[in-house]
C-alpha cells in the first residue's frame, strides 16, 4: 500500500472512512464509506490455548458445539448461552469428541493404528492434516439438518518428534520425493521449517446430519466428501515427477458464508481460499467460490468467481482419476476478488450485517517495510459479494514479526474471523452494537472488541 494511503487510513482513527472502489465485478451501487469508531480497543487473551486458528462456535438443536482444532479436530458441546469470551473455562469442563482430521496425525495421536487399513491415496486431500477452518450448518430446508465444515488439508512430507521416536510420513502428491531428515517439514534447532517441494494444500468439505448418531453433529468424519475446490495451477508438472513451479500456496486457510445473492435471491454456499496469484508481483490472492444450497456443497458443483461472476467449474471435470493424473491437472480458471491485494495474506473471512444487509469482511496479511516484516488486519465492504470497497486497514493492528509469539500484548491477529456480541455466530453480525474479532497469535486465542458506522 501507498504509505501516504495507509497514513491516512490508520492515522485518522475514528474518523478514518473507507471508499468503494470499482474493483473487478460491476461498479457498487452506491459510494460506501466505514470507520472504526474504538480504534484504540486492544488485542485480548482469554487463556485458550491448543487452537492454531480461532474457535468455530454452531448453535443447532438446542445444543452450542465449540469446534477447537488443528491437524485433528475436536469439539465441546456446551450449553446455548456459553460465551467463548466471557467463561471459556465452562467449555473444557465438558467431554472433547473427535470431529475429523489427518490421516497421519490421527495415527501418532491414537486416533488410528499403525498397521490399519486406512488409504492414505483415496483420502489424499487430508493425508497429514484436516483442520475445519470454517464450521456452520445448512438452513432447514425440508431435509435432514447438517451440521458442515470447510476443512483445511495438507498432505506433505512432515516428521514427527514423539516421546516414543521421530516419524517420517510421505506426501502422496508427489511420490518421487519421500520424507527423510532434509526433506521434510517439522521442528528444527530453530523452529518449525516447511519443506516447500512436497507441501500441498487442499480445501475440502465434511459434514454430518444432525441426529443422535453423530452426537448432533459432531461426528464429522464420517461423511468427507472431498476436495471441492482445486488449484488454478497443477501440483505437478506434466510429467507427474516435480512440484509445477508456478503452484506456490499450499495454504488455502478457508472461509465459508451462506448468504443470499441479492442479485438472484437465491441461497449459496460461498467459500474464500487463498491461491497462487495471477500477477507476478503478488504474493498470493483471495479467491471465491459458490455453490447453491441445494446442491448440499457437494463436489463438482462449486463454480469460481471469474471475470466479475462465478462461472467457472472449480474441479477438473473428472475426479475419478488417480490423484497421480488429477496433481497434474489444473482446476478452473479464477481470479482475485478485490484488486488491492498487497502483502501476503493470511485469511479472509466474511459475514453479513444484520441492520444494513451489507457484507463485512476482515482478512490479516503480512507487509514488508525496509528490514521489517509486520502483521496486519483491515475490513472491507460488499453489497453483492463481487465487488468490495478498498482495504479499511484496522487502526492499532500492526504488530513486529518478532512480537506475533509473544505471551505478552501486543498481540497479532492470525486467522481473524467475527464472533457477535451474544458469542452465538461468526456469520450474521448487527452491527447496532459492539462485536469482536476472534483470532489467534497463533496456537492461542486472542480476540478484540470492535465498533463500526456505516455511511
Amino acid at each position: 500500500m501507498n504509505p501516504s494511503r495507509r497514513n491516512f487510513l490508520a492515522g485518522a482513527g475514528a474518523a478514518g472512512v473507507a471508499t468503494a472502489s470499482k474493483g473487478y465485478g460491476a461498479p457498487l451501487r452506491n459510494v460506501l464509506a466505514l470507520k472504526v469508531t474504538n480504534p484504540d480497543a486492544p488485542a485480548l487473551d482469554p487463556k485458550v490455548r491448543g487452537c492454531e486458528f480461532p474457535p468455530n462456535i454452531v448453535t443447532v438443536a438446542g445444543r452450542r458445539h465449540v469446534f477447537m482444532s488443528g491437524g485433528m479436530s475436536y469439539a465441546y458441546t456446551v450449553e446455548r448461552d456459553f460465551h467463548l469470551l466471557k467463561e471459556p473455562n465452562r467449555m473444557f469442563e465438558t467431554e472433547r469428541l473427535y470431529a475429523i482430521g489427518g490421516f497421519d496425525y490421527e495415527m501418532i495421536r491414537g486416533v488410528r493404528a499403525f498397521n490399519c487399513d486406512y488409504d492414505p491415496q483415496k483420502f489424499y486431500w487430508k493425508k497429514t492434516y484436516c483442520g475445519t477452518f470454517n464450521v456452520d450448518v445448512l438452513p432447514y430446508d425440508g431435509r435432514e439438518q447438517w451440521v458442515f465444515s470447510i476443512n483445511h488439508c495438507e498432505n506433505k512430507n512432515e516428521r514427527f518428534v514423539r516421546p516414543f521416536g521421530t516419524f517420517y510420513v510421505h506426501n502422496s502428491i508427489n511420490r518421487n520425493d519421500p520424507s527423510g531428515p532434509d526433506t521434510s517439514s517439522g521442528p528444527t534447532p530453530t523452529g518449525y521449517r516447511d519443506y516447500q517441494p512436497g507441501y500441498f494444500g487442499f480445501v475440502s468439505m465434511s459434514y454430518a446430519p444432525v441426529t443422535a448418531e453423530t452426537k448432533w453433529g459432531v461426528d464429522l468424519q464420517q461423511h468427507d466428501m472431498g476436495a471441492i475446490l482445486w488449484p488454478r495451477t497443477p501440483f505437478l508438472t506434466t510429467d507427474g515427477k516435480t512440484k509445477n513451479p508456478l503452484y506456490k500456496n499450499p495454504h488455502p486457510h478457508p472461509s465459508s458464508l451462506v448468504a443470499e445473492d441479492p442479485r438472484d435471491g437465491k441461497k449459496y454456499i460461498y467459500v474464500w481460499a487463498i491461491e497462487t496469484p495471477a500477477r507476478e508481483d503478488a504474493s498470493n490472492m483471495i479467491i471465491a467460490a459458490r455453490s447453491p444450497v441445494e446442491a448440499r456443497g457437494m463436489p463438482g458443483s462449486f463454480l469460481n468467481f471469474y471475470r466479475g461472476d462465478y462461472t467457472e467449474p472449480s474441479l477438473p471435470k473428472n475426479m475419478n482419476q488417480d490423484i497421480a493424473v488429477l496433481a497434474t491437472l489444473p482446476g478452473g480458471p479464477s481470479e482475485a476478488i478485490h484488486p488491492t491485494c498487497e502483502g501476503r495474506m493470511n485469511r479472509f473471512f466474511v459475514a453479513q450485517l444484520k441492520r444494513s444487509g451489507l457484507f463485512l469482511s476482515i482478512e490479516s496479511y503480512s507487509v514488508t517495510e525496509g528490514q521489517e516484516r509486520y502483521l496486519e488486519s483491515a475490513l472491507r465492504l460488499s453489497q453483492d459479494l463481487r465487488t468490495w470497497t478498498e482495504r479499511f486497514v484496522l487502526p492499532n493492528s500492526r504488530v513486529s514479526s518478532r512480537q506475533i509469539h509473544s505471551p505478552t500484548p501486543p498481540f497479532g491477529l492470525y486467522y481473524p474471523k467475527f464472533l457477535s456480541a451474544d458469542g452465538s455466530s461468526h456469520y450474521l453480525i448487527d452491527e447496532s452494537e459492539p462485536f469482536y474479532i476472534i483470532a489467534t497469535k497463533p496456537h492461542a486465542l486472542v480476540y478484540r472488541e470492535l465498533s463500526i458506522k456505516i455511511a
